[in-house]
């Protein structure tokens, strides 16, 4: 009897250390690890050390609503978003940004749901028109915003002629200047300095 209720305690105290140690666990970090390694397998140019944080329709227009975020448009096939997002990385990693919210648009497109919808007339004003005169988000292309104001729009090979390959396209000079470029807009985004939080 003694030796079974010592077993019984030893349990109950295993058992609590097992719920305080899940209870304090960070699994913020966990899904920030899970992003970046599923980032990593989805865009070959892009190692698992990277600031990606997959994101929905829903949590896009999220984003948009609330005025504050970076959010990079893509989808996997497209060879165009996986320069992009290299160099998107590395301006990133330079800057001290975090978190960049990766909108695999994709199927929203085909299906036209609803938020994809939304999100298309929160930003029109920056899309380009298709010969039918319909505007929709376009691979690989970059919102910034801040305080509720779009600081910086950019879809510069979103559409590009098709002889044109990525590879050829983005040579050592262009590629420095759109990091740079991407710096700036991320300095800019953080208060102009260089470094902080998102």
């Amino acid at each position: 009897m003694k030796k079974r209720t010592i077993i019984d305690i030893i349990l109950i105290f295993i058992l609590l250390g097992i719920l305080i140690f899940l209870g304090t666990r960070d699994y913020s970090k966990e899904t920030e690890d899970k992003d970046s390694k599923r980032f990593d397998n989805d865009y070959s140019m892009v190692s698992s050390d990277n600031v990606f944080k997959y994101s929905s329709d829903e949590e896009i227009l999220n984003i948009l609503s609330s005025g504050q975020g970076i959010i990079f448009m893509g989808f996997k096939e497209n060879k165009w978003a996986n320069y992009y997002a290299s160099m998107l990385n590395t301006a990133a990693k330079t800057a001290n940004i975090n978190t960049i919210y990766y909108y695999d648009f994709l199927a929203d497109r085909e299906k036209k749901s609803v938020n994809y919808t939304k999100i298309v007339n929160f930003i029109k004003e920056y899309l380009k028109r298709d010969d039918m005169g319909d505007v929709n988000l376009t691979a690989p292309s970059l919102i910034v915003i801040k305080d509720h104001v779009v600081i910086f729009y950019d879809d510069e090979t979103s559409i590009t002629n098709s002889d044109v390959k990525p590879e050829k396209y983005w040579i050592d000079e262009i590629k420095d200047n759109k990091i740079n470029q991407f710096i700036s807009v991320f300095n800019n985004y953080l208060g102009g300095q260089n470094g902080g939080e998102e």
